[in-house]
């Protein structure tokens, strides 16, 4: 065999595989993305032969990606037809893991996912410090308690993902800067690593669950997604056909320092008091509020809306709920989605403070165009957080699923 042949036979065999292991994701996404489905559905909806899927479902199967569903017919019932009919076939929950983490202001909380994207492990702990050596050995060793006490192989843990506040560039690993912890140039992805799991990938908060949130609307039809994070940080993000719009410097979304226009009680941590952040996140209103006397040191906005009944706390929040949607509506002008999702807090969880948001945001729409929907967001609390920061790599994982060795 010559040279120049043994290097065509070489390219035909990377081609024959890169397709092999297209179509595997094709099936896999498919599956993930419909429950249950029969093999000729599949087919159907992929374009492939029924041989083809069969071939694609047994290396799936093998690799225990996925599984029959189970069986629901009476086996009575299924006797008196002709052979073991096919049951419809569904991702594998019992196996393979994806671990998140995310590290906010004050506490680290982990987890475990399933292929679903279903939280089936959860811990949460202070770090009491905001020095990223303490703060990143509090998750590494809740990421192990949590791995050996649910009994997962550390070789089946098929991807590993964590999020926190600020500017956090993929690429880099590292947390640029965090201005809620004091970070800036941390190491974060190499300081959240743990011997026998995959090398975590980090993202944004805000970001990382913008795709989360992003993935369930488009399961609706919605694909140009614009999600609104409100909480500790505030933050933006813009998912057109699951992609997030990230910019040149991998900045876009950081509009905690972005003009409110009004004047707050209380400087941002740049100094300036008309930011954003000044005026309408968590961590400024529980200052204003400790300024003011309502609140003492070392609490927080869950302390701040325990005495929500008062005057002056309800119009504070009440305040902070027209600012936000005033913001809301500027980022649907720009970015024109066809869903708008607010995530965070006490923004959400108070269905009289969303509807706040959502009336400032609606008396801001002009020239006669249909109002673009906004709701709350699905995933919220410790579990959100969880998911959000294993999307990444749960989606990079359905995007090859045969890449594993």
């Amino acid at each position: 065999m010559t040279t120049r042949t043994a290097l065509q036979g070489r390219q035909l065999g990377q081609q024959l595989d890169s397709l092999r292991r297209g179509n595997a994701a094709a099936v896999l996404s498919e599956i993930r993305a419909r429950g249950a489905v029969s093999r000729s559905e599949i087919a159907s909806s992929v374009g492939l032969s029924a041989a083809a899927i069969t071939k694609i479902i047994i290396e799936l199967e093998r690799a225990e990606y996925i599984a029959e569903a189970p069986q629901t017919e009476p086996a009575s019932a299924q006797a008196r037809g002709r052979g073991r009919p096919r049951r419809p076939i569904t991702l594998n929950p019992h196996r393979h893991r994806f671990v998140g983490v995310h590290v906010g202001l004050q506490r680290v909380t982990v987890g475990l996912v399933d292929l679903a994207g279903q939280v089936v492990a959860l811990r949460s702990r202070k770090h009491g410090s905001a020095a990223p050596r303490t703060v990143l050995s509090t998750a590494t060793r809740l990421v192990r308690e949590m791995v050996e006490q649910s009994g997962v192989r550390r070789e089946d843990v098929v991807g590993y993902g964590a999020c926190t506040g600020g500017w956090v560039p993929p690429e880099s690993g590292a947390v640029r800067t965090f201005e809620g912890l004091g970070w800036h140039d941390v190491a974060f992805s190499e300081g959240l690593r743990v011997d026998g799991l995959p090398v975590p990938r980090v993202e944004s908060t805000v970001r990382a669950l913008a795709l989360a949130e992003a993935r369930l609307a488009a399961d609706a039809g919605a694909r140009n997604v614009l999600y609104v994070f409100v909480g500790n940080v505030i933050g933006c993000a813009h998912v057109v056909h699951g992609d997030i719009a990230r910019g040149q410097h991998d900045a876009a979304g950081l509009i905690d320092h972005v003009s409110s226009g009004s004047r707050s009680a209380v400087p941002c941590t740049c100094g300036r008091r008309d930011c954003l952040w000044a005026v309408a996140s968590d961590a400024a209103l529980t200052l204003e509020a400790q300024q003011r006397g309502l609140l003492p040191g070392g609490t927080t906005i869950d302390d701040l809306v325990k005495i929500s009944e008062g005057r002056t706390v309800r119009r504070m929040l009440e305040l902070r709920a027209a600012r936000v949607g005033t913001t809301v509506a500027a980022l649907i002008d720009v970015h024109d989605p066809d869903l708008a999702i607010i995530g965070g807090g006490e923004v959400v969880s108070s269905t009289e403070r969303f509807e706040q948001v959502v009336s400032a945001a609606r008396e801001r729409v002009v020239g006669g165009r249909e109002p673009t929907p906004i709701q709350p967001a699905v995933l919220v609390g410790p579990s959100g957080l969880v998911q959000g920061a294993a999307t990444p790599v749960l989606d990079a994982f359905y995007a090859d699923p045969l890449a594993r060795p």
